[in-house]
């Protein structure tokens, strides 16, 4: 049976907690293996996640909630993400989005939450427990769920396939960056915890990115301040003088890229021509090709080898040559 999906223009209300109506007994009934029976039942109402942005810089889209609603149903509660089956105590037998209008969240939105009533049995074992539901002792929740996608706020990119140089909870004009979940793939559980993520429910996220690290480096070199975001793995905070060294070195950088163009252009070239001497045979497309696939050091050895080959044959040619003329001007036509 498909939850429906309810958002309304106003909070839903407090649902009394404590014994269950006839249209709670049928939908719990759907997870019993034998009928509930009222006055062994207790039922309360909590508010699991919303759409605001929580302690860990990242939100649910009201799409997101719309999906979580479902995936919700029949979801057992635990205590402090614990993943014991001896600390299952509740299940979720309804679900709910609402919409409060007199509320907005940090980003000026409508604050869209995700409502859930839960069952547990009226034993012993639960006696303390229910108490403390009563008396708003056990009241903040946090639920574990995985989303695919978590989507930056100020850019729009995708932060679990490609990082930006946005860092959440840094403000950017004028607007808090914080990442968007979206798509979610599953719900795992819920539980009742003494400090949740989001401020009024609380969330704990499967497989989160965590936020970025940042660090100050007070070093003037770039090399240095390279090494140290290597090594840390984090952000890196500049002042405006380690600015300025890093404009005069990406300078640097590119004249010697400049050089080192001119003299690859240069070297390549020279080996076009070398081979014509040295390497007849071989043809100057697929040579030039080649040369594209080379670094530049490789390059420059390969014109030093067939430099090295050209003089060499150079000096054969020659040595031949006298040979020749030698034998053409000794006057051996004329002696008998």
């Amino acid at each position: 049976m498909k939850t429906e999906i309810i958002t309304k223009n106003a909070v839903t209300g407090n649902i009394q907690a404590g014994v269950p109506d006839e249209n709670d007994l049928s939908l719990i009934a759907r997870f019993t293996r034998t009928p509930p029976e009222k006055d062994n039942i207790y039922t309360f109402s909590v508010t699991l996640c919303d759409n605001d942005i929580d302690r860990d810089n990242e939100r649910f889209s009201v799409n997101t909630l719309n999906v979580l609603c479902d995936m919700f149903t029949g979801v057992t509660g635990i205590f402090d993400h614990s993943m014991k089956s001896t600390d299952q105590t509740a299940r979720i037998y309804r679900t709910e989005v609402c919409t409060d209008d007199t509320r907005t969240t940090l980003t000026g939105e409508s604050y869209v939450f995700l409502k859930a009533w839960c069952y547990m049995l009226r034993t012993e074992k639960n006696r303390t427990l229910i108490d403390e539901i009563d008396a708003g002792i056990k009241k903040e929740v946090s639920i574990s769920c995985s989303c695919r996608t978590r989507i930056c706020s100020v850019c729009g990119t995708d932060m679990r396939r490609s990082d930006c140089h946005h860092i959440q909870g840094e403000v950017y004009d004028g607007k808090i960056c914080h990442a968007v979940l979206e798509d979610p793939t599953d719900a795992y559980e819920w539980s009742f915890v003494a400090v949740p993520a989001q401020r009024n429910a609380g969330v704990s996220k499967s497989m989160k990115k965590k936020s970025a690290k940042v660090f100050n480096c007070t070093s003037a070199n770039p090399d240095e301040v390279i090494k140290s975001a290597y090594e840390t793995g984090g952000n890196v905070t500049l002042t405006h003088d380690q600015i300025k060294a890093f404009g005069n070195y990406l300078n640097s950088l590119k004249s010697d890229a400049d050089t080192g163009r001119s003299t690859r252009e240069t070297a390549e070239k020279d080996i076009i021509s070398l081979s014509a001497f040295t390497l007849p045979e071989a043809d100057t497309v697929i040579l030039k090709d080649i040369l594209g696939k080379l670094t530049c050091d490789e390059v420059l050895m390969l014109r030093k080898a067939l430099g090295d080959r050209a003089d060499k044959l150079a000096v054969y040619t020659v040595a031949l040559s006298s040979e020749k003329q030698k034998s053409f001007y000794d006057n051996s036509q004329f002696r008998i």
